[in-house]
């Protein structure tokens, strides 16, 4: 069994360089490869390449095109290397895990070949677990309530429908749609059966996106509620762009989605757009009390 991890970094080189220092010493990893995804920073790829060993290597991105392109770029850098592995841990940064957790996961994606991800259970820095550590992929009436605050409030047992509940998660292995992109490990069969992670996003929805991608093809997501990983989420996201942007960018994503993996027709291309519309008029008031609460 080979295994790499990918870590790509954006603006946030002080959570890369505890993140590898804490799994260089992990038996299990073979390789770890961290992807600068063109980093603003001063000095932040100069920082990253005094990380370089003979099991670190440090890259840089040819363009910042989001998490999928740079995992991508990080998987296709070590293949024309000729390095293959038999799985590929990918994750953020802003996480902390224990050997044993991914030694617990490799064990059991090596009992079923139809596994192609695998993930413990998300906590976040107060050590209570994350209730979007997995999901279901989110549907056309689903994303529909979730595009406006008015609808979330008026439809809200509507989204808890797309979640899996506290009884799911006292399962050891449950077998989820959806997992959080903070941290799993894949398979590099189904990574290549699905012809790698979609580029044509650059931020949201790259979970539901490889969800789609892997149930199309009969494979299988497994939370493993055994074991936990933290996720810090240092907010690179939200240093980097303003809440209109992310906003932006979640619209853009939505209809990508919706229109590629869920066939959505004309007329709910057009639902969306007046809820995006709606969306903005909300803006107007919420963006103003985000910077008062600092939010």
């Amino acid at each position: 069994m080979k295994v790499a991890a990918i870590i790509v970094n954006y603006n946030d080189v002080e959570d890369t360089e505890k993140y590898v220092k804490s799994i260089l010493e992990f038996s299990i990893i073979n390789r770890i490869l961290v992807v600068d995804n063109l980093s603003t920073t001063e000095n932040a790829y100069s920082r990253l390449k005094k990380l370089e060993n003979s099991k670190v290597k440090v890259i840089s991105s040819e363009k910042n095109g989001g998490y999928n392109y740079g995992n991508n770029f990080g998987i296709k850098y070590l293949k024309s290397l000729n390095e293959e592995y038999d799985y590929y841990i990918i994750s953020n940064p802003d996480i902390e895990i224990n050997e044993k957790a991914i030694n617990h996961c490799l064990t059991e994606i090596e009992k079923d070949e139809k596994i192609a991800i695998i993930a413990p259970r998300m906590f976040n820095k107060e050590n209570k677990p994350i209730r979007r550590s997995s999901w279901k992929t989110r549907t056309f009436w689903l994303d529909v309530v979730h595009s406006t605050r008015i609808l979330e409030i008026l439809f809200y047992k509507i989204l808890r429908n797309g979640e899996y509940s506290n009884k799911d998660y006292e399962q050891n292995m449950l077998e989820v749609e959806a997992i959080s992109g903070a941290f799993f490990i894949i398979r590099k069969d189904a990574l290549e059966k699905i012809n790698f992670f979609d580029e044509n996003i650059f931020l949201f929805y790259e979970e539901d996106i490889l969800a789609k991608q892997l149930l199309k093809n009969n494979y299988k997501t497994i939370c493993l509620n055994s074991e936990k990983f933290i996720h810090y989420e240092s907010q690179t996201i939200g240093k980097t762009f303003s809440y209109y942007k992310k906003m932006l960018q979640l619209y853009k994503s939505k209809m990508y989605y919706h229109k590629k993996y869920n066939n959505i027709n004309i007329f709910q291309e057009i639902a969306f757009m007046f809820l995006f519309f709606i969306r903005n008029i909300e803006l107007i008031i919420e963006i103003p009390m985000r910077k008062i609460f600092n939010k």
